[in-house]
C-alpha cells in the first residue's frame, strides 16, 4: 500500500511565505500607525506570539509524508517542505525488513501526530518516529490497518 500527503502539502510554502509577509506588514503597520492599530501594546506582542508560534508550526509540523509497504521492505519518508528544494537537511528515509517490524504507536497530541514504529535488530529498543501531522484521519486509518496486517503476519508465523 502506498500513502502520501502530497495534495495537502502543496499549499504549505504558500501558507509560510504568507504568514512570514503577515508578520513583517503587522510589525510595519505597527510602528506606522502605532495606537491606531492597536489600543495595547499588549495586543501587539500577543498578535506577534500567535504568528510567531504559527510559523514555528507550519516549519516543524508541515512535512510530507510516504508509506510504501509494497515489496519485502516498508519505507518512510518525512521530507521539508519550506526550502526542501534548495537544501535537504530534513528529509529522512527509514526502510525496514517487514518481517521485523514488530508494533507500532501513534502519538496524537493536539495539533501534533507522530508515529512511532518498533522493530527488531541489534539493539533491544529500535524504532523510528515520523512525523504524520499532515496527514489525513482517513489515510491514518489505511496506515494503521496496513501495519497491522504486517504485524499479524509476523505474529503468525513466529
Amino acid at each position: 500500500m502506498r500513502l502520501s500527503n502530497h495534495k495537502l502539502v502543496k499549499i504549505i510554502p504558500g501558507v509560510y511565505y504568507f504568514s512570514v509577509i503577515f508578520l513583517f506588514l503587522l510589525i510595519f503597520l505597527y510602528y506606522q500607525l502605532g495606537q491606531q492599530l492597536f489600543s495595547s501594546d499588549k495586543y501587539y506582542y500577543a498578535a506577534l506570539i500567535l504568528v510567531g508560534l504559527w510559523l514555528v508550526y507550519i516549519y516543524f509540523a508541515g512535512k510530507y509524508f510516504e508509506y510504501d509497504s509494497e515489496g519485502t521492505l516498508v519505507s518512510f519518508l518525512n521530507r521539508g517542505t519550506i526550502l526542501s528544494e534548495f537544501v535537504n537537511y530534513r528529509t529522512k528515509i527509514f526502510e525496514i525488513k517487514k518481517q521485523n517490524i514488530q508494533s507500532y504507536k501513534i502519538y496524537n497530541l493536539l495539533f501534533y501526530r507522530r508515529l512511532k514504529v518498533f522493530y527488531s535488530s541489534k539493539n533491544p529498543d529500535a524504532s523510528i518516529n515520523v512525523n504524520i501531522s499532515m496527514l489525513s484521519l482517513k489515510k491514518t486509518r489505511y496506515l494503521k490497518l496496513s501495519l497491522d496486517k504486517i504485524i499479524a503476519k509476523n505474529h503468525s508465523n513466529t
